[in-house]
């Protein structure tokens, strides 16, 4: 759940199109909203693929932590460090409570929240990846929770890992002179997410996460071995190492993890 301050804010921004930025005089509206794994998930079952590296890997858990989901009628410039998190005048729809997302079951499952909506076209979605305040600092919240086994060349290899993104995703400030250049709301927001969608009374918003994406050019040789009798290898809960970084960047990746989706 994103802190009450950064809500009101946000909530602020949606009726402020109808006035400041042009619109066609659109109603704010509330709609339904859920997510889920990928289409061809089977429920109840691991999910088995093969990623770029070559590793056949078959996922018995994976589960996100989504704090808020945003669509914006206007593409955020993701290169642009020392803009605020929250942009007011973009935004036509928001999710502002959130759900840990099962990403192994191809079966919706409901935001506790309706959200709210003008029906204007989106152009770019935001998945906001936080159990609390965006912009604190620290945050224990576990985002990221998987388990399975890899395999490339007969070797297995069992894993687990829990992601946080708080202190320790911090980025150094590098210009004394721009010391919020790169705050903490930056690594909690994925954006921008590519959607072409209009917002309608009466549909629904689906955000479907793949956790296949997550993978993809992770060295899974490379983790740290924490047990042997079982065999069990663990992703650091840090932004170094290969396996590591590549999980993690997976996460924030704005294609390939999220999709959204509005069904009218």
């Amino acid at each position: 759940m994103i802190s009450g301050a950064t809500r009101a804010l946000i909530m602020a921004c949606l009726p402020a199109l109808v006035s400041c930025v042009g619109t066609t005089g659109s109603d704010l509206f509330s709609f339904d909203a859920a997510a889920s794994g990928p289409e061809d998930a089977e429920l109840g079952k691991p999910l088995s693929f093969t990623t770029g590296r070559g590793y056949a890997v078959v996922l018995d858990r994976a589960r996100v932590h989504v704090g808020a989901v945003y669509l914006n009628k206007a593409v955020p410039i993701s290169g642009a460090q020392t803009t605020s998190c929250v942009l007011p005048g973009i935004y036509v729809a928001q999710l502002t409570r959130g759900l840990v997302v099962d990403a192994l079951s191809p079966e919706p499952q409901p935001f506790p929240d309706v959200g709210e909506a003008l029906g204007e076209r989106a152009l770019a979605g935001e998945v906001w990846l936080t159990g609390g305040d965006v912009n604190a600092l620290s945050d224990d919240t576990v985002i990221l929770d998987v388990a399975g086994t890899a395999e490339r060349d007969g070797i297995t290899y069992p894993f687990e890992g829990a992601l946080t993104i708080g202190q320790n995703r911090a980025i150094p400030v590098a210009d004394p002179a721009q010391p919020g250049a790169r705050p903490i709301c930056k690594e909690r927001i994925v954006s921008p997410i590519p959607v072409a969608l209009t917002p309608r009374e009466g549909g629904s918003l689906l955000l479907r996460i793949d956790p296949r994406g997550l993978f993809t050019n992770v060295d899974f040789s490379a983790l740290d071995r924490v047990s042997d009798a079982p065999p069990l290898y663990r992703f650091a809960d840090r932004t170094e190492g290969q396996p590591n970084v590549n999980l993690y960047r997976g996460l924030q990746s704005r294609e390939g993890t999220y999709q959204l989706i509005w069904n009218d």
